[in-house]
């Protein structure tokens, strides 16, 4: 596929992610970024068919309440709480990937069933139990530091956004415990509830005291502090967190380094989301579905274009060409090599990978930041998208490609099909008058221009970035 390097060369210029000044995108730009976003993964050709043939004027507002409660949404929601609960079964971690499958079933039905936040929170934080029968438990056998001052670290940062702590909050989480039992890789958490400390008051950062009492889970008074609608900031930290899942940055940025000196973008804008979330009783997907309806989720010039993730690459290059990755677990419980066309979104372990996964940045769960991802375009990437014999391979051998060549009776109809599959929008007369240009000025026949034009597209900024 050398000869196709200048026309890579050319269509990555052709498609450049480039804004306009129109109010909204358009129909074939939501779309795609409506399900990258919430899903991550690209809509089928039938699917992009259906909704830019629809003239239904509220079909924006249909997707986004499909998608959102959609099996690919709530798989792709559970791998980015995954991702800062540290859901590893090895190493820092050590869940054990019974654990890890136990764990994120949790999460799942969690979202599956529209908890409110804050009762998903105290769910984990007051969880105790066998690491296998008792999933949330997890949280606590998660760290390689089993300390009162390293949980309650941890929790300031998930939930409050601190990457500092200075008061001795940790007095509440000090009666946890851990004992193992016969079976194998099983492990107990629990509370010492006749545990003595030398006071029972304890007093936060914000002057709140908390009063302990005497043999009683100290954690709950805690958590009814941190989940009450009164913390706004624990309201704050959420809502902040999900503008950053969808638009890449938070209005407060990190969105968990909640520093005195480092203020919110937009403060009003922030404040409106935080009512919102706390009005409708902490209900994460109408938060979720709040900023995918407003003006800058659909505008053409207030998103900003970001590199798909890691997973999300592999994904839609599996997608389209028809061949997937296969995944395996160095340990073999609940299953050594996962089932077939297994997306890596849904892996729901971070010791499971691919060396094209960790080409692309996957995130490694060692820690609780979301910087922790690093989305950004670098050489080596660029050089396996267009010289990789490996992703050569699967475009020749894709039988998805093999059935649109079979299927199309010119350049026309096999560069739709292909543009369609790709890049989740109809090829323009540009484009196809440019691959005919191509066929004739190389005199090829019509397999190795659509080899050729899959392996462009796949190169191309519009396919590697949500934009």
């Amino acid at each position: 596929m050398k000869r196709a390097f200048l026309l890579v060369f050319v269509c990555l210029i052709f498609s450049k992610v480039k804004a306009d000044s129109s109010v909204k995108c358009p129909d074939e730009v939501f779309l795609r970024r409506a399900y990258l976003t919430v899903t991550g993964a690209l809509p089928t050709p039938p699917q992009c068919v259906e909704f830019l043939d629809d003239n239904n004027p509220n079909k924006r507002e249909q997707l986004i309440d499909h998608l959102i409660t959609s099996e690919l949404g709530l798989k792709y929601m559970q791998m980015r709480w995954g991702d800062i609960l540290r859901i590893k079964s090895e190493f820092p971690s050590n869940l054990w990937p019974n654990g890890v499958q136990a764990y994120n079933r949790w999460i799942y039905e969690q979202l599956m069933n529209n908890v409110p936040y804050d009762k998903m929170v105290r769910g984990l934080l007051l969880s105790a139990g066998s690491n296998f029968r008792a999933p949330a438990a997890n949280f606590y056998r998660g760290f390689q530091k089993r300390s009162a001052k390293n949980f309650y670290d941890n929790i300031n940062l998930l939930f409050l956004g601190n990457r500092e702590c200075t008061d001795n909050g940790h007095i509440c989480f000090s009666q946890i415990k851990f004992k193992s039992t016969k079976e194998w890789k099983e492990e107990i958490v629990y509370l010492d509830i006749h545990k003595r400390v030398p006071q029972l008051e304890v007093e936060l950062d914000d002057t709140t005291i908390l009063k302990l009492r005497a043999d009683s889970d100290w954690r709950e008074t805690y958590v009814n502090w941190l989940t009450s609608s009164d913390n706004r900031r624990f309201a704050e930290v959420m809502a902040n967190r999900m503008w950053f899942w969808v638009f890449g940055r938070g209005i407060v940025h990190e969105p968990d380094d909640w520093r005195y000196d480092n203020k919110p973008s937009n403060p009003e804008l922030l404040n409106e989301l935080t009512d919102y979330f706390i009005a409708s009783k902490f209900d994460m997907r109408a938060l979720l579905k709040r900023i995918l309806m407003s003006e800058q989720f659909n505008s053409a010039d207030g998103f900003t274009p970001q590199r798909l993730p890691a997973e999300v690459i592999v994904d839609a290059i599996a997608s389209v060409t028809g061949i997937w990755s296969t995944y395996t677990s160095r340990v073999p419980e609940p299953f050594t090599v996962y089932p077939p066309r297994t997306r890596s979104t849904h892996l729901g372990d971070a010791t499971v990978s691919s060396s094209e996964l960790e080409l692309f940045g996957k995130v490694s769960r060692d820690v609780s930041l979301e910087s922790q991802r690093n989305n950004s375009i670098t050489s080596r990437q660029l050089l396996y998208l267009m010289n990789s014999s490996v992703l050569e391979s699967r475009i020749r051998k894709s039988p998805i490609l093999q059935r649109i060549y079979v299927n199309s009776a010119n350049i026309e109809q096999l560069a739709s099909s292909i543009t369609l599959l790709v890049l989740s929008r109809r090829a323009t007369k540009q484009e196809v008058a440019m691959y005919s240009d191509y066929m004739a000025k190389n005199n090829l026949p019509l397999i190795e221009v659509a080899i050729d034009i899959m392996w462009m597209q796949i190169n191309s900024n519009e396919f590697l970035y949500n934009h």
